[in-house]
């Protein structure tokens, strides 16, 4: 593809929204003034046949005004560069609702509502008596402040510096875990009631307490406003894509990279050679790595790159998640009668968190006889809760998918079995209190644990100083123009904020590009 004389000047590996958004950046099409004059030659290689990474937005089959967002589906209006991102490019977008007093927690056999935190004779939970009467969120956020006094109040430069200098119990906060300090600040069954009613059990595993603690307040704090996308979540790359091959940047599908190393070029100029299992060939100057941890470890270890010790120990700071989501088609939206309509229920059973939709753009959850077609997210579950779904979802993977076109083959390639949609169906019953639900007409899932993602999100482990990572990984190796960005090695894990500010200091840091002017932390 490419000659030794005429080399590309960034090959992006990874067409995830940090790959996508780093070659459009690099291109000026931001309206910026790009990486250089002239203008650079980039070329971004993608493994699969679609862009957009870990931002899945599907069309339910018969609901034509609606996305099911497999993968991302919302960020925080707090995050400063997607939001400002989004309102550059102009997309359409809405407020995410995550429930209201009436929504559901059937937890440890109990139904109740989320207004009934308030009662401690309706949380079947044997609280202290400083937990009593407080939501999940109140709790948590109690607790943090008693770990760090003032937390809630601290600027992103004091945040900084309590993660660098801070000790808890005797210890810095970077070599503890997230669920040692919170057990040791909460009731045991307080902490069970954190997990349980958060929907999330990874988030409280024992990842870096430094971090963990920032970022808790942060994602989940009392200011958060979430939004969605009225055209799904995967617009957001789709449009920088457009974007990126207007100004000049070329996309190639299907390339899988297995191994590259420095050589020098005819003109005795230091180059990379990429080789892909296609077989070709590609030479570049400068080569960014826009992938996350499973996805740079499956690359061939032979070269002098990966054989480094330095990177793999780069590369082993994080931890991947197991990720698992499940979306069901109904005729009509039979959960409003439960005194629900939007946002999400809470159990303990499999399926863990339940999200409500519905095919009208505007307006409460009814009966509409022109267009009644109504979707429901039924599982969002990660960590050990994945396994319960593993044996079915390999059983759905053996069946035939056909490519990521914009027909209903986009659908179909995620399709579930039936014994996933059965035990759904009676999970869902159990939740509802419902003896009755009608048979969907469609159900599709996604497991992203699966490779090359090895997991939905990461999160930094203990013993690391994430700041110190954040800042080598964007160039690991001083003598290897070879740059890694994307969420995992970010500073806001599990977000597109995260994929993003990773992708920007690569470009401000050893590209040294200027920041984008559409862009304000203010």
């Amino acid at each position: 593809m490419s000659e030794t004389t005429n080399p590309i000047d960034v090959a992006i590996i990874g067409g995830g929204v940090s790959g996508i958004y780093t070659g459009w950046r690099l291109l000026g099409a931001d309206g910026g003034s790009g990486y250089g004059k002239p203008k650079p030659s980039v070329h971004l290689f993608e493994l699969s046949d679609r862009l957009g990474g870990r931002l899945l937005s599907l069309l339910p089959p018969e609901i034509p005004d609606y996305r099911a967002e497999f993968g991302g589906m919302r960020y925080l209006t707090t995050q400063k560069l997607v939001h400002s991102l989004v309102n550059h490019l102009e997309i359409p977008t809405r407020p995410f609702p995550m429930g209201g007093p009436s929504n559901i927690y059937y937890l440890r056999g109990h139904h109740f509502r989320q207004k009934d935190f308030a009662d401690p004779a309706k949380v079947p939970y044997r609280l202290g008596w400083q937990e009593e009467g407080k939501t999940p969120g109140e709790i948590i956020a109690q607790a943090i402040e008693t770990i760090v006094p003032g937390a809630s109040r601290l600027t992103k430069a004091q945040w900084q510096d309590v993660k660098e200098n801070y000790k808890f119990n005797g210890q810095y906060l970077h070599d503890q875990g997230f669920w040692n300090v919170i057990y040791d600040v909460v009731s045991s069954e307080a902490f069970e009631l954190l997990v349980d009613a958060g929907g999330y059990n990874s988030l409280f595993t024992n990842w870096n307490a430094a971090e963990a603690l920032a970022w808790y307040l942060g994602d989940f704090g009392p200011d958060a406003q979430y939004r969605g996308f009225v055209n799904g979540y995967e617009s957001v790359p789709l449009t920088l894509a457009d974007q990126f091959e207007q100004a000049g940047g070329l996309v190639h599908y299907e390339y899988e990279l297995a191994h590259f190393d420095c050589i020098t070029g005819d003109n005795g100029e230091p180059l990379l050679r990429l080789e892909f299992r296609n077989g070709q060939v590609v030479h570049a100057r400068r080569l960014v790595l826009a992938l996350p941890r499973r996805a740079l470890e499956m690359l061939d270890r032979q070269g002098e790159f990966m054989r480094s010790s330095d990177v793999r120990g780069l590369l082993c700071s994080v931890t991947g998640h197991p990720l698992f989501k499940l979306f069901i088609c109904y005729r009509y939206p039979w959960w409003s009668g439960t005194g629900v309509e939007l946002g999400r229920s809470v159990t303990d059973l499999p399926l863990r968190q339940v999200y409500y939709f519905h095919s009208e753009e505007v307006g409460p959850v009814g009966y509409n006889p022109e267009l009644r077609d109504s979707l429901v997210m039924a599982s969002y579950d990660d960590g050990s809760f994945v396994d319960f779904w593993s044996g079915m979802c390999a059983e759905a993977h053996r069946q035939v998918r056909g490519k990521m076109d914009n027909s209903g083959g986009r659908w179909q390639r995620f399709a579930c079995t039936q014994g996933m949609i059965d035990r759904a169906q009676r999970q869902l019953k159990l939740v509802h209190q419902l003896e009755y639900l009608p048979e969907p007409y469609a159900a599709g899932f996604i497991d992203w644990g699966q490779d090359p993602y090895g997991g939905g999100w990461h999160s930094w482990n203990i013993h690391v100083k994430a700041w110190e990572i954040r800042d080598r990984i964007r160039q690991p190796l001083a003598d290897w123009p070879v740059h890694i960005c994307g969420e995992a090695y970010s500073s806001h894990q599990a977000w597109v904020q995260g994929a993003l500010l990773s992708a920007e200091s690569v470009l401000q840091g050893p590209l040294g590009m200027a920041a984008p002017d559409w862009y304000s932390e203010a």
